[in-house]
Order: structure tokens, then sequence, then C-alpha cells
């Protein structure tokens, strides 16, 4: 999503000064027992999702996980205006350090299918080389990966190209990222054009067209891509699913295409995928499925109710594991129900920051609650953030936001970690060069944002959790919840700087407290089955 360069400056320059909330904290007591570096534990547990009453994303043991981090772009594929500003920063193994130093504990990584299929029907194996090798980065430091298949514009090709007149009321436009040039409609004419935002021209909605209907093929070569990945990560459980295409744009036939046809596509997809894993021997990971970008606020975005469980209920009690093979109804077929019930609603929450539709952050939440129920599905924030020019501003939005987070229990990934200043949300407009005064070099240099990512969370909790407060400036959490059985496991994130963290509560039990790097990892078990509370303070 878009924010520029200067605002990002700006913003890391004065809430250094104005609002910084310290991300370094009292030295761990002695009887602190440091794991190892980069010991992994969470991530040895694949998720699933449920539906119904109490949907949630859970583990293989029943615990709930709130999967709570930040986007990385550093493997897409974007067009580039400039030759001597790159696009993306490059992705280390540094990254992910200093993510889990934050508390995160997932990456939406964004991936390409311009790199995934340069060519038609050729699969780039060294670019799933690439992604291979940042799940292995995030393995080390006990992150999941959702695997996002982005696109901003449709793609890299739908740049107006020098020397092309443009109509009047219409302005050339920047490429962007996605699609590769192949499956790209109209590329290097002047339906390229703009009339004034990034995907209001002929050529974008021409592709979104094509795609929707499958002219070509051209939806189907998406859909073999993904049984491609699929296959690749079949067994992985650090991969906790898939995004199955970002903020889709309605095309030319709005309330169709964004109600009908981008559901017939998510069941295509998600039938590949399936088979993908089945024929791999692997297990079924998250299906992640966003609204239309324009309909993503409402409370009924679409597509229409086109996801059935095995039961045939979109809206039932089901709660399959979505564990073991991915046998069953799940296969599913290219022109059915999915039959599957291992999914999770995924819109974007820019309420108050840079949706065009009205609305606060709570109405936002309350909502997208409601679109989720629909479906019968828990919801996750794909992307959320606030690029306002006030410092304080900011603060205010990003710390409700959180407290919302907190209060339906769920997670969501910050947009985004780094931004490149070549990146084409810095440019926009054709010929037009970004200021960039300092480089991005990452979210934890932003202390007022970093902070609200780094609050104290439950990683994973016994049974269903009921309520969470965190408090951002100290550290310490409340959290409730009810337990099915006793010795049910918590995996307690708190930040350094709450000062020597103690656990007390009912119900609970610590087991276990470790400092790691940016802040300490406190285990519990639940004594019994039925409610605990667990409440952590700070010395």
């Amino acid at each position: 999503m878009t924010r520029t360069y200067f605002t990002l400056c700006t913003r890391i320059l004065t809430t250094v000064a104005a609002l910084t909330l310290p991300l370094t904290g009292t030295l761990p007591a002695a009887n602190a027992e440091p794991l190892p570096r980069n010991t992994a534990h969470q991530v040895e547990h694949p998720l699933h999702a449920t539906m119904g009453q109490h949907a949630r994303i859970a583990d293989d043991t029943g615990n709930t996980v709130l999967l709570r981090g930040v986007n990385v772009n550093g493997l897409g594929q974007y067009y580039r205006e400039w030759p001597d500003l790159p696009a993306t920063t490059t992705l280390t193994e540094d990254d992910f350090e200093r993510i889990a130093a934050l508390g995160s504990n997932v990456v939406r990584l964004i991936i390409s299918w311009s790199a995934l299929e340069p060519v038609r029907g050729v699969v780039d194996h060294g670019y799933l080389d690439r992604i291979a090798q940042a799940v292995e980065w995030a393995r080390a430091n006990d992150i999941y990966v959702q695997l996002d298949m982005h696109q901003d514009a449709w793609g890299t090709a739908v740049n107006t190209r020098d020397g092309v007149y443009c109509p009047p009321l219409t302005e050339p436009d920047v490429g962007w990222d996605g699609a590769p040039a192949w499956a790209t409609a109209l590329v290097g004419t002047p339906a390229t054009c703009r009339i004034s935002k990034r995907e209001l021209s002929v050529a974008v909605q021409s592709s979104f067209q094509n795609f929707y209907l499958d002219v070509n093929g051209v939806q189907s070569e998406l859909v073999n891509t993904w049984a491609a990945v699929a296959a690749r990560f079949a067994h992985d459980p650090v991969v906790v699913g898939y995004d199955l295409l970002n903020e889709p744009n309605p095309g030319l036939l709005v309330g169709v295409d964004d109600y009908v046809l981008l559901g017939n596509y998510y069941r295509r997809a998600m039938a590949a995928i399936r088979a993908a894993e089945q024929a791999a021997g692997g297990f079924r990971h998250i299906m992640f499925f966003e609204p239309s970008v324009i309909t993503g606020g409402l409370a009924f975005p679409g597509p229409l109710p086109l996801f059935t469980s095995a039961s045939g209920s979109a809206s039932g009690s089901g709660t399959g594991s979505g564990l073991g093979s991915a046998t069953g109804s799940a296969a599913g077929s290219a022109s059915g129900s999915a039959g599957d019930e291992n999914l999770v609603y995924a819109p974007h929450q820019y309420n108050e920051s840079i949706s065009p539709l009205p609305g606060s952050l709570a109405s936002g939440f309350a909502d997208t609650a409601t679109a989720a129920a629909g479906y019968g599905t828990t919801f996750f924030n794909g992307e959320w953030g606030f690029w306002d020019s006030d410092p304080a501003v900011i603060a205010d939005k990003t710390r409700r936001y959180a407290a919302l987070e907190d209060k339906y229990l769920i997670g969501g990934t910050y947009w985004q970690w780094r931004q490149a200043c070549g990146d084409p949300h810095n440019i926009q407009t054709r010929g037009t060069r970004p200021t960039c005064t300092a480089p991005d070099t990452g979210l934890d240099h932003d202390p007022a944002t970093a902070s609200v990512i780094a609050r104290p969370y439950p990683r994973s909790a016994p049974g269903l959790p009921t309520g969470l407060t965190s408090d951002i400036g100290s550290g310490a959490m409340t959290l409730t919840g009810t337990a099915e059985t006793g010795g049910g496991r918590a995996d307690l994130w708190v930040p350094q700087r709450c000062a020597n963290p103690a656990l007390s509560g009912s119900n609970i039990t610590q087991t276990g407290r470790a400092q790691v790097p940016g802040g300490w990892r406190i285990t519990a078990a639940t004594n019994t089955s039925g409610d605990y509370r667990a409440v952590i303070t700070c010395g």
C-alpha cells in the first residue's frame, strides 16, 4: 500500500525525540535461563484453522495461536523506474533475527507470480529456492511464514512506455508488481495511461478481467503455479499457509468479478493446492482469502458464500483440524466447492488510514468480524499501518489498532518491514524521482511503532482465550481463557522493557522463563481443565 518515503523519514526522525517508548530494559534477573540463540520451538507445530462459533487458528496440540508480525517484500519483483534505485532491499537472515527480536512470530512474505513463472508454463525453481531459503531463516528464528501471492495494480508491465501518447484526462502510469508481462493486456499502448490512481487504467482493468474469465488460460497458469509452490512446501510446518491473491481488483464487472468470479478463482487455486499437498503426502495448510481491494472494508465484502465446509455449511460448527494428509473433501475440484474448513478471512485493515471508504478503526474491526462470521472463519489482518504527517496521530492510531487486535484476539502483519527508495509506492508518477534522504533500515528503527509491534501477547494459549489486555509502556499483560485439559502449555512473549517479568494468576503455573533477543519467552501450564487467568507483572 502507498506511503511516501518523506512521510516515513519524517516519522522516524520526529518520533525518536517525541514519542519513543524504550525497546530496551533492565538486564534479566539471575534466575533467567537463556535459550540457545535461534532455537525454534513454536514453528515445530503445524497450524490449522477451525470454523464455527469459536473459529480460530490453532496448532497440533489444540492451543490457540495468535500470529503477529510484519510484511516482508524483499523477494517481491517490482517495476524499477530508476536503474540506480533498487525497488526492494536485499533480504537476509539478519532481517528475520531483528523481526524475531520484536516478538513477531509470523512474516507475510511477498512472492511474485512474475518471478515464479517469468516464461509461460515454466516455473522458476531458482526463485522457489530463494523462498525456501527465507523459510529456513524464519525457522531458525521461530517465525512462521505466510506466502502471499502479491500484486499491486496487476503487474510490472502496466507502465506507460516512453513515447506513448496519453489521451486527455489521463497520465502515464508507473509499473507495479504481480503478474508477468506475458499475462498482461495491452502492454505498451495508450491503454496503460491512468485516470488518477495506480489501478485506474484500461490495461490494469482488462488484465484483471481476462484473469477472471480465464482468457487464454491466464488464470489457469496461476492456479498451476500455486500447485508448484504447494508441492515444494507440502511438508513444512513453518509455512503456515497461502494468501491466494493480494488485494484483488474488481476488474471491469464490479459486483460480478469481485463477488462471483473471484470466488471461482479461489476454489480453483485451493483445489490445485490441496491436490499438490496430497500428491506430495503433505498436510493441509491454511488458505487465507481476501476480499477485493474496494469491498474489503464492508461487513459483507464478497465473494458471495462460495466456501462450504465438509458438512456443507460455511457457518457451521465444524472444528476439523486440517492436519494429516490432504485427502478427502479438501481435495475439492476446479469447478465445485472447496469442501474445506481450513480457511481464514484475511482483509486489510486501513480504516482511518488509506482506505477509500469511511469508517473508524473500531467499525472496521466490527465489520470484518461480521464478514468473517458470515464465512464461519476467524480473521487475520494481512496489512495495517498509518502514515499521517503528525507522529502523535500515528501513535494514537497505532495504539488503538493494537487494543482492537487484543480485544478481538486476532493477529495481523504491519505494512511493512522495509521499503526501498525505488519501490513504486515511493514514485507514483512516471519520471518523478523520489527524494530519499535516508535508507529505510527497518521497522525496528521506528521506536514508537516498533514498541506497539513488540507489545506482550500469547504466541499460543491453552484452549480458547477469552480476554487479552497488554500494557505497551510497561510490557505487562493479562490473559484469560478456558482450557480443555490440565497441562495445556502457554507460550507468552514479553518485551525486554518489562524488567524481571513474573507470572501470577489462577489455574496456571509457570514452567519456564528465558531471555531471548528483544525480550522474554515465558511458558506456563494449566493445572486443570476450565477457566484460567495469567497475569504478567514487571519488576
